[in-house]
């Protein structure tokens, strides 16, 4: 039986080894820590899923990013362009024997691997089983939101903000559409590639977590900007973002 504490001892024991003194290395292990928590409470909130149940989603969210651990040392934004660090992770969690010490049963493992390797990746198989695209959607919502938290505490973005967003950035987020990072030509289309996060978010809860922590506005905060207009515009997309929040929450 796969439990929460079993989960946490076997990852404690794997990350001991990297050097907690490299920023990328502590930021990856936070990260993971903090998605954890989120996807646990989404797992208890949505009320689908058994004990044992919210532990595997604790387990999916801990070792999502298992394998950028060896990569963190010499992070560079430029390698995950190249690099599936989610089929890496799933990768590692079972090919270097980590999911057996958690537990010889592999009654979950194929919903785990699909879990982790469907974060980063669009849409889900078609016919999946609503319980287990519930694990899927999870993990996502999870990890967008703790890159709200991540991009307040490391410097993922440039907070120097000196024109408009790009068209086409700027049309797909009018659209409430999640933004491909691949899509950004300057620090603006970086601003909305994060915030447009917010449209791919799958639970009340989940949004509910980010009213809660006030993110929208902690980011815009964040950013200084040379034009007042462009100043403008930013505040006008936090306004309609605390309303699309809002409104997918109930209020």
């Amino acid at each position: 039986m796969i439990k929460s504490s079993r989960v946490m001892r076997v990852f404690e024991q794997y990350v001991k080894k990297y050097d907690m003194n490299n920023n990328n290395i502590k930021s990856k292990y936070f990260h993971s820590l903090k998605v954890m928590e989120i996807s646990s409470d989404i797992a208890t909130t949505i009320g689908i899923f058994t004990d044992e149940e919210v532990a595997v989603c604790e387990l999916i969210a801990l070792f999502h990013e298992i394998a950028n651990f060896d990569d963190a040392p010499n992070y560079s934004i430029e390698k995950e362009d190249i690099e599936d660090y989610a089929l890496k992770s799933a990768e590692v969690l079972f090919s270097k024997g980590i999911m057996r010490k958690i537990d010889e049963d592999t009654k979950y493992d194929e919903v785990i691997k699909l879990a982790i390797y469907a974060c980063n990746k669009d849409g889900l198989p078609n016919n999946i089983n609503p319980k287990v695209g519930a694990f899927c959607k999870i993990l996502r919502d999870a990890h967008k939101i703790d890159s709200f938290r991540m991009s307040l505490n490391y410097p993922i973005i440039d907070t120097l903000i000196e024109k408009f967003p790009s068209s086409l950035v700027y049309d797909k987020f009018k659209k409430f559409g999640v933004i491909d990072k691949k899509m950004s030509e300057n620090n603006a289309d970086d601003v909305l590639v994060l915030l447009s996060s917010v449209f791919g978010l799958n639970y009340r809860y989940s949004y509910a977590i980010l009213k809660r922590n006030d993110y929208v506005d902690k980011i815009i905060a964040t950013l200084s900007f040379k034009d007042k207009n462009v100043n403008a515009f930013f505040n006008q997309i936090a306004k309609v973002l605390n309303t699309y929040i809002d409104r997918k929450i109930g209020e």
